[in-house]
């Protein structure tokens, strides 16, 4: 089995709680290096898995160390930098979400991507996730009939204050849970968007960046998306509502299942169309009684996919990418729209 010598660019929350454990527990990884300017996480790091550490990315590169993937954790602003260098001395990048600030300096990772003929993916695990599984069998079971809206929600009261809440680190809750919402979106409607809209505010935030997002787009295949991420509100609302001709699914949360209530076509009742001004007796109700059926598709029914897995079939046997670099730069097309529509620069 092929073995990637494997650094990781950034000792925070995410390099070093999720994807050094990741690295640690697959077999086709080796942590080779790691890269951090801060001397105590690497002496950390050196001490608990005996690898060497550098305080940049270019005494990594410049050390002459094989390495054949290096997986980019450090805050987003830095994210374009480190992959192009990283590219440009013969080495594939893994690269965290939002793939870059704005769509500009993704659109340059990715010319570098085909310039080296390097091979460049974002790390994008909600689309692995059992509940995105569980919410893909609601929408390909046609018990809701042909989707035409997906609302999807994330609602919190937090007074943010860390990098995540500047503009000038790529921080707000558009570019680090709407990546990810995002991508769902787009993952589960496999189309792109063709018209958005969007308000970003920054309400609670002890930062100047956005910790209010509502986005609404209508994809090119008809189909209406809803987004809202609010780290502002106290109350709890369901997080996916998906709505069919026939029914509709809403997410309880706090169960993880999706509730489901539709009709079937058979047994409707023969109503007809009445074109004409007088309403039958004045009535208000057209009598018209629906019979409704129930159902639940629960997320524990589902497994959630090895992201991990995905990483090594594309960079080491060959195999097409999990999150295809076109959808990656769909979902900062989708960012940098949402910013120009709202004037929030």
């Amino acid at each position: 089995m092929k073995t990637l010598n494997t650094a990781v660019i950034g000792l925070g929350r995410i390099g070093y709680l999720e994807h050094i454990p990741y690295i640690n527990e697959h077999e086709g990884f080796e942590l080779a290096a790691v890269v951090d300017p801060l001397p105590e996480r690497l002496e950390e790091v050196h001490a608990k898995f005996g690898v060497p550490g550098y305080t940049d990315l270019d005494a990594l590169l410049d050390s002459g160390k094989a390495i054949d993937l290096v997986v980019i954790a450090s805050p987003t602003h830095l994210h374009a930098d480190q992959a192009i260098a990283a590219m440009e001395h013969g080495v594939d990048v893994f690269c965290d979400k939002p793939i870059a600030p704005d769509v500009v300096q993704a659109d340059c990772m990715i010319e570098a991507m085909r310039r080296t003929g390097r091979k460049l993916m974002v790390f994008q695990p909600h689309r692995a996730t059992a509940e995105i599984a569980a919410a893909r069998h609601v929408i390909d079971s046609d018990l809701l009939g042909p989707i035409y809206m997906i609302k999807r929600a994330r609602y919190s009261y937090i007074r943010r204050n860390d990098w995540q809440s500047l503009k000038k680190y790529g921080g707000g809750m558009l570019n680090n849970y709407g990546a990810h919402m995002i991508d769902q979106l787009l993952y589960l409607t496999g189309s792109k968007a063709a018209t958005i809209a969007c308000h970003l505010r920054s309400i609670a935030s002890l930062g100047d960046a956005d910790d209010v997002v509502s986005l609404l787009m209508e994809m090119e295949n008809g189909v209406v998306c809803s987004l809202d991420i609010n780290m502002a509100i106290v109350q709890h609302l369901p997080s996916w509502y998906i709505m069919g001709k026939r029914g509709t699914a809403i997410f309880d949360d706090e169960q993880q299942v999706f509730n489901l209530r539709y009709y079937i076509e058979d047994e409707l009742g023969d109503l007809q169309l009445k074109p004409y001004l007088a309403s039958d007796e004045r009535r208000y109700d057209n009598l018209d009684r629906i019979p409704w059926h129930e159902a639940q598709v629960a997320v524990a029914d589902f497994l959630k996919l090895d992201f991990y897995d995905r990483v090594y079939a594309y960079f080491a046997l060959d195999e097409q990418p999990f999150v295809p670099i076109q959808e990656t730069r769909e979902v900062m097309r989708v960012i940098w729209e949402c910013r120009k529509y709202s004037h929030w620069e």
